[in-house]
């Protein structure tokens, strides 16, 4: 006879214990003969006829068990008899010595306890690929889930349209039990008994509510952070109640439970009666799958002789699937009854990141994997209709799955549940925990292939997902912070990755590398990341040798992103690791503030410094300055055709005569790569000379060009392989041009103003201060003609052909310096027919730029003005030709930047333009003038013993 027990010896000691107590228990017998249901004339009378067969096994043997009665109302109440309608069983509650003639019954297989169950307690419906099932039309729509569970609040705003059908199937009377369905009734279908409970004493109401949203729920109007939908957005919901009310104190099965009065739990019996309800309704609904979100035990095995299996393998058959939640007791080989079951669909847990949630059951048992960490979903607040709240477990796992059976029944009506399963799992993510992996559902996926297709190919993770890919942080700006975006979503854990800030679950890191230029505490940080981060800072050149240098979870008490100072040494690469608390994923803002040591000055062409030319022929000019933190900028020539050689520092040059130029880096102390660019724009530079390696200067550079006089030139200097150091630059050649030896200081300024009074000489220009008529001083401009200067009456010797720079005024920042370039240069001289022709040079040596005006003027002996003749005129032009840049006038407009060199040109057409001057004694000056202010004048005696200027 113990053969027909399950478990027959803890059954028997429950009853020795106490001889007077009863027990649940469910009582099996083998499936009656049933007529062939194609035999009747609709669906309903062969399900009659199955119920009636059913009914009539179950009377032969409680008349035998229990000849007095047993089968009164009465009696049936107070024996908590559980008739079951198409599975070959009933529940009942008996003695021991009732229990005993039921197992000599020869119709009588198996005897088993009636167990108790409990209930297993946005961002998941992307990671199961919902949306793109929405985009094909697979949204659940004309089919139904079931619900056993809880209840679930019809009122609340997610879930109003979705209830289609209710149910309640409770127990009263064992061990404390309380039916909740309506009117206390042991079972009901009437509207309202599959509401949810509502009262905040009870623990587990609104179990039923969560799940439910999950499955199907729909919001037509969410609030802000609300979910929109749960999985299968357009199914219908099917919702039964198989949880009865239980105390909560130490003597009952719920135990004493913190702040709470009562639990629910649910029987076996009221399970399989839910179920039946479930088989009897597949003929009125399109049913695609139940839900259990219930269960217990540990079960590492089959247990296919469990007494839910019969009408579970009925529904499969009605291609129904049982999906069933795997339990929350964190085994790593087992899982709770019923879903050890082999033909339920068990289901585990996953985080929205991939991982095994840590409370779930694993192993084997289990048949696909949904996300159930900190599911959004309806959930009950008193009478609020309109609250939502997270939680975590296989409970709401599973119904992620079957809500997506009702989305792949929706696109495949006449698929069986093998077919949808074994497609969730052959297209799953592979989850590995413990030895094992199980497949994370990838609905849409599941979808192409059970069309035929084939799915496209996962997405790779992030670019910095593995430590030899990591990218490398940018220096910020001295004393300002350098911020960097990324994603670890799809990262992994490597071989031999060190446990971040010692946070085991902190897996899906990315990785970043900083090598700060100056040593000095540093603060690196992940604020403004959207998710819960693992910050971590390392020392070492491969993942398994690393050395921690810093690491943090949370930045403070308030903050979930984190936080890590310290002290760096210059040089040395850092690596940073960034990963999820509980392998979190989202958007990542990694910043970092300090080593950083200053860039050069000139790092950038904009900034590059003046060099001025030596003071004489064959001396040489020499600046010192480094390439230390030097940088490439946008648009930067490959100096020298140095493609690795960009990090230069920028220096500008202007010779003040024409020749040959020789630039150096002697005395430089790193390998240096020189070149030389014409041009004021950094995109537009052409290169005049460059070289890497001079023979004679070894790792120094060297270049020799014949430069112009006034011409710009831009000089780069940067380091082989981008190396820094400390430079030299040396320039020869470039010299201002000298007056010869017959007009310097004293002599000449007396013969100027055919007087021998005292002269003043100004920056090398003799000058009388008693001629300083219009600026302290002045340059010279000889007219010339016909390429040789002009001579007074009986003069007979020449007039010189430049004069070194000479300070004029200022006004507001502005300071001109004025050279004379005459004929015998290397600048053409213009055409056009003038046969008298003057060349001045004027460089502004002040602060800022102006916009000036050169007039031509013509004063006499006795400082009246005089009208200039028509014959004279000036013109700008260009530097190194000499042309005219625009039309000759008496007055030229121009803009005089900073150490900038503009020329000018005076013509005379002929002799006679100028004989009236010559015989008046006048003077022709050219005044450069600032709005009203007159700030600089060129002039040119006329008539006197020499022709030179007067300043």
């Amino acid at each position: 006879m113990t053969r027909k027990f399950e478990k027959h010896e803890a059954l028997w000691a429950k009853l020795a214990a106490n001889p007077e107590a009863r027990l649940p228990v469910i009582v099996r017998f083998d499936m009656p003969a049933l007529p062939d249901a194609a035999s009747f004339a609709s669906p309903a009378a062969a399900d009659e006829a199955h119920t009636k067969a059913i009914r009539a096994a179950q009377d032969r043997i409680l008349a035998t068990a229990f000849p007095q009665g047993a089968l009164s109302s009465a009696s049936a109440a107070e024996k908590n008899l559980k008739r079951m309608d198409f599975s070959p069983m009933f529940g009942i509650v008996a003695s021991a010595d009732e229990i005993a003639r039921l197992a000599t019954d020869p119709n009588v297989t198996l005897i088993q306890e009636d167990r108790l169950s409990k209930p297993s307690l946005n961002e998941s419906l992307p990671l199961i690929q919902m949306p793109a099932m929405y985009a094909a039309g697979a949204t659940g729509n004309g089919h139904h889930v079931a619900v056993l569970d809880t209840g679930g609040r019809r009122s609340h705003q997610f879930l109003s349209s979705r209830i289609n059908s209710e149910a309640c199937y409770n127990t009263t009377g064992i061990q404390g039990s309380v039916s909740q369905c309506p009117g206390g009734a042991s079972s009901s279908t009437a509207t309202g008994s599959g509401e949810d409970c509502t009262a905040s004493n009870i623990y587990g109401c609104g179990h039923g509510t969560h799940v439910a949203g999950t499955v199907a729920g729909y919001n037509t109007s969410p609030a802000s952070g609300q979910p929109t939908s749960g999985v299968a957005r357009d199914a219908r919901l099917i919702s039964i109640n198989v949880f009865s009310r239980f105390p909560a104190n130490s003597s009952s099965p719920c135990g004493a439970i913190s702040g709470y009065t009562h639990c629910v739990l649910t029987f076996d019996t009221d399970q399989i009666r839910g179920l039946e309800r479930v088989y009897a309704l597949r003929n009125t609904y399109k049913i695609a799958a139940v839900n259990m979100s219930l269960g217990g035990g540990e079960v590492s095995a089959h247990c296919d002789n469990d007494a839910r299996k019969p009408i579970i393998d009925q529904l499969k058959a009605a291609r129904i699937a049982t999906v069933i939640a795997a339990g929350n007791d964190g085994y790593d080989s087992a899982v709770g009854a019923p879903g050890c079951i082999s033909s339920a669909v068990t289901v585990g847990s996953s985080t929205k990141w991939d991982f095994r949630s840590d409370f779930s059951n694993w192993g084997n048992l289990i048949d696909v994997v949904a996300p159930g960490s900190d599911i959004y979903s309806s959930y009950i607040n008193g009478s609020a209709n309109n609250y939502f709240s997270f939680s975590s477990g296989t409970s709401m796992a599973s119904p992620h799955v079957a809500g997506a059976f009702a989305a792949l029944r929706n696109a495949f009506p006449n698929a069986t549940v093998d077919q949808i399963e074994n497609a969730l799992k052959s297209t799953g993510e592979g989850i590995s925990s413990a030895g094992v992996v199980k497949p994370r559902i990838n609905v849409n996926d599941a979808r192409i292939v059970l069309g035929g297709g084939t799915p496209p190919p996962p997405p790779t993770g992030p670019a910095n997902n593995h430590f030899v890919n990591r990218i490398t942080v940018p220096l910020p700006a001295v004393g300002g912070t350098r911020t960097v975006t990324g994603s670890n979503v799809g990262g992994t854990a490597e071989g031999g990755e060190p446990i971040h800030a010692g946070k085991h679950s902190a897996l899906n890191s990315v990785w970043w590398r900083y090598t700060p230029t100056a040593s000095g505490p540093i603060t690196i940080d992940t604020l403004g990341s959207n998710f819960d981060t693992v910050l971590a800072v390392y020392r070492g050149s491969s993942v398994g040798s690393l050395a921690e240098v810093a690491s943090n979870d949370d930045a403070d008490y308030y903050t979930i992103q984190s936080q890590v100072r310290f002290n760096a040494t210059a040089g040395v690469e850092y690596q940073i690791a960034v990963a999820g608390y509980m392998n979190e994923a989202g958007n990542i803002r990694l910043s970092v503030h300090g080593g950083v040591a200053a860039a050069p000055a000139n790092d950038n062409f904009v900034d590059r410094q003046n060099v001025n030319p030596p003071s004489r022929a064959g001396s040489r000019r020499t600046v010192a300055g480094s390439t230390v933190l030097a940088t490439a900028e946008r648009f930067e020539p490959y100096h020298a055709g140095w493609r690795n050689s960009r990090n230069s520092v920028w220096y500008r040059f202007t010779p003040q005569s024409t020749g040959r130029v020789t630039i150096d880096t002697r005395g430089s102390d790193f390998d240096t790569i020189l070149a030389v660019y014409s041009r004021n724009s950094l995109r537009h530079l052409t290169e005049v000379a460059s070289n890497n390696n001079t023979v004679g200067l070894g790792r120094q550079s060297r270049v020799s060009f014949r430069a112009l006089a006034g011409r710009q030139y831009q000089i780069a200097i940067t380091g082989y392989a981008n190396r820094g150091g400390n430079l030299r630059l040396n320039i020869t050649g470039g010299e201002p041009v000298r007056r010869s030896s017959a007009l310097d200081n004293t002599a000449a300024a007396d013969r100027v103003n055919g007087s021998s009074a005292p002269s003043q000489a100004v920056d090398g220009v003799s000058s009388n201060a008693a001629a300083q008529s219009v600026s302290p001083s002045a340059a010279t401009l000889p007219l010339l003609q016909q390429g040789k200067p002009l001579r007074g009456a009986g003069d007979t010797n020449d007039i010189a052909t430049g004069l070194k720079p000479a300070p004029t005024s200022s006004v507001d920042g502005v300071k001109l310096v004025s050279t004379i370039v005459a004929s015998g240069t290397d600048g053409s001289l213009p055409d056009g027919g003038d046969e008298s022709v003057a060349m001045l040079a004027v460089t502004n040596a002040g602060s800022r730029a102006a916009r000036l005006t050169a007039v031509l003027s013509v004063v006499s002996a006795d400082g009246v003005s005089i009208p200039v003749p028509a014959g004279l005129s000036i013109c700008r032009t260009d530097a190194s030709s000499g042309t005219c840049v625009g039309v000759k006038a008496t007055s030229v407009v121009f803009d005089a930047e900073p150490d900038r060199v503009i020329t000018f040109a005076a013509f005379a057409s002929s002799r006679e333009d100028v004989s009236a001057l010559q015989s008046g004694h006048g003077v022709l000056q050219v005044r450069f003038r600032q709005g009203n202010d007159t700030i600089g004048t060129a002039s040119l005696e006329i008539g006197g013993t020499h022709v030179i200027g007067s300043l």
